[in-house]
């Protein structure tokens, strides 16, 4: 009895090491935090005949500097791609513009540590992930306007925060 007690206390310790939010936390109010430099992605509702799956924004420690991205599912790759985007320009605008303006662009992986199970990202409406892998997303940041004035550099996880009400 003795060893059941002990493995049943060891099992529900490890439950609650993981966080009840994101269960109780669809990804449109997400926010996810990076270890390193503290920034966070902020995910919100894109809205009904929207061709984007997702919006959120990226906001540095302190809400000092803000970028905005968006989440396209690309037909051809067959995966949803995020652009993170500070002051791009309106209109008609160039490849070259875009690029300018452009911080990270990249695949949103969603990742359950209790498993390992690493998956795309999931639709709005769906419960948030424990974890967000953007792969290249700490170099880019580092080289663009958001990076300036951070103390770190970022690395490519993200661990949910909370959920937004």
């Amino acid at each position: 009895m003795k060893g059941r007690l002990t493995s049943s206390i060891a099992v529900l310790s490890l439950v609650s090491v993981f966080p009840a939010a994101a269960a109780d936390c669809q990804i449109e109010r997400a926010v996810y935090a990076e270890a390193e430099t503290k920034i966070e992605i902020r995910f919100q509702a894109s809205g009904e005949d929207s061709p984007v799956s997702h919006r959120f924004v990226l906001a540095t420690p302190s809400d000092k500097m803000t970028v905005e991205g968006h989440v396209m599912f690309d037909p051809e790759i067959e995966r949803p791609v995020a652009m993170a985007m500070h002051n791009c320009p309106e209109g008609d605008v160039t490849g070259a513009d875009l690029a300018a303006c452009t911080v990270w662009t990249g695949i949103i992986y969603a990742s359950d540590k209790a498993t390992g199970h690493v998956d795309l990202l999931p639709p709005e409406g769906a419960d948030a992930p424990e974890s967000l892998i953007l792969p290249g997303f700490g170099p880019a940041v580092s080289r663009s306007v958001l990076g300036k004035g951070l103390s770190g550099m970022s690395w490519d996880v993200f661990e949910l925060k909370e959920c937004a009400k």
